[in-house]
């Protein structure tokens, strides 16, 4: 019984507690025709207009989870006697290849506004643009404790269940400029008025529970120390207009980017974007916890003539104190997910070529991806891209980006996706991205 309960109780407060984050477009940034690619690399410039306007388009929507599946999650839920679906643990937990940094990551942006214009050798920009993200970190030790329960003498650590999300206002002033003979050298920046809306970020969470050996009567030791900061959730509920059009909460950001042509045929780009940081001061809070308590078990004394005599409610409400979070008003500071990307171009032909590019990205823990991509111009009017990509441990990424351009004074319509199965597939995939929009160029 005890077992039982305090299982609950944990499982119920890690999941409480806890609501990937940079996101990578590797297809997107083949896409040089497409204004939108200069997100990227911000010495990135558009080939055949001079003049590019965005307003309230270039969506963008990315889903990743680097440890199952959602058909893996739906094939581990059956009906029981009573008609209610319940979901197997146990078969999911040995369904599950976990690595102990696996993530759940949501990431959606849109350009409200932008404008892009060429002068010379040089091309100014300006962009304002929503975002907002969200990462919860989560390994298998969560699942074992639901399946296997209490090991006597062992202790279970649930310290890498993070939770991260913001959501921030960007204005941002670009501006790039060729160099060398025939511009074979561009070099690119773009500074970033940074305004945070909302933001959770875990500090630290670290909770462990402890079953004691036979000797021990199987007590129960639980520890726990988290740290919760958030800004902007009280304003959401209480005043969405004053929490939409807040602008107490400043920051700022560069871009970095430059390409290189190193002949006719070979080609290099360098970018380092998102660096950066918030300070969150409005409505800004903190909540924390720190206690310990042991359950030591029943007296077995008269255990077979008197049976248990557990005060469930007393034990509940003892360990419930322990994750009970004290709020104070805090000021705190976040950095960006900042991402690095190396790509080689080949020059296969007039209108046709190969690329090559690494990709990383930090926010508390470093990751990498890969691609492979194509790319091939039909007149000045038309470009598409394939891209074949390794990220996130998933292997069959077949990304696909398309721009069609009316001509001079028109629309330009493209789209573009670094996983393309998955979005005729989405509940067999693990990472699912999509960009979609419309400038008009001149």
């Amino acid at each position: 019984m005890k077992n039982k309960y305090t299982s609950v109780i944990i499982l119920g407060v890690m999941l409480l507690t806890t609501p990937g984050f940079a996101q990578q477009e590797f297809t997107l940034h083949l896409l040089d025709n497409v204004y939108q690619a200069a997100h990227t690399n911000p010495a990135f410039r558009t080939r055949n207009s001079s003049v590019n306007i965005t307003i309230f388009s270039s969506a963008h929507l990315s889903l990743k989870n680097s440890g199952f599946t959602y058909n893996q999650l739906a094939a581990n839920i059956e009906e029981d006697e009573t008609g209610q679906r319940i979901l197997d643990l146990e078969q999911l937990y040995n369904d599950l290849d976990l690595n102990g940094r696996d993530f759940l990551h949501f990431n959606a942006n849109v350009d409200l506004f932008a404008l892009s214009f060429k002068a010379g050798k040089n091309r100014f920009s300006l962009n304002v643009t929503e975002h907002i993200m969200g990462r919860q970190r989560y390994d298998a030790s969560i699942f074992q404790f639901a399946v296997e329960g209490n090991v006597p003498g062992q202790t279970l650590q649930f310290g890498n269940f993070e939770t991260d999300a913001i959501h921030y206002r960007e204005v941002g002033l670009g501006f790039n400029r060729s160099f060398l003979e025939e511009n074979k050298l561009v070099v690119g920046t773009r500074l970033k008025a940074l305004f945070g809306l909302g933001n959770i970020q875990t500090q630290y969470a670290d909770v462990s529970l402890t079953t004691g050996t036979e000797q021990e009567l199987y007590a129960l030791t639980t520890n726990a120390n988290i740290r919760l900061n958030t800004s902007g959730t009280t304003l959401f509920e209480e005043d969405q207009e004053a929490y939409i059009y807040n602008m107490q909460n400043t920051g700022f950001g560069i871009d970095l980017g430059g390409t290189y042509e190193l002949n006719n045929q070979l080609s290099f780009s360098a970018s380092v974007i998102n660096l950066g940081m918030i300070s969150w001061r409005e409505d800004a809070k903190s909540y924390s916890s720190e206690g310990t308590f042991t359950f030591t078990g029943v007296e077995n004394d008269n255990l077979l003539t008197e049976g248990f005599d557990i005060d469930i409610e007393q034990l509940t409400d003892s360990i419930a104190d322990i994750f009970e979070l004290e709020e104070e008003k805090t000021q705190y500071s976040t950095g960006l997910p900042t991402q690095v990307y190396l790509t080689g171009n080949y020059q296969l032909a007039s209108r046709t070529s190969a690329s090559a590019t690494l990709y990383s990205d930090f926010y508390q823990s470093f990751r990498r991806g890969f691609a492979l991509g194509i790319r091939q111009n039909v007149g000045k009017w038309l470009q598409a891209a394939a891209t074949y990509s390794v990220q996130n441990r998933s292997f069959n990424n077949l990304g696909a980006g398309l721009a069609i351009t009316t001509g001079p004074g028109g629309i330009q319509l493209y789209f573009a996706t670094d996983n393309i199965i998955a979005l005729a597939n989405v509940g067999n995939a693990r990472v699912a991205n999509m960009r979609a929009g419309f400038n008009f160029v001149f």
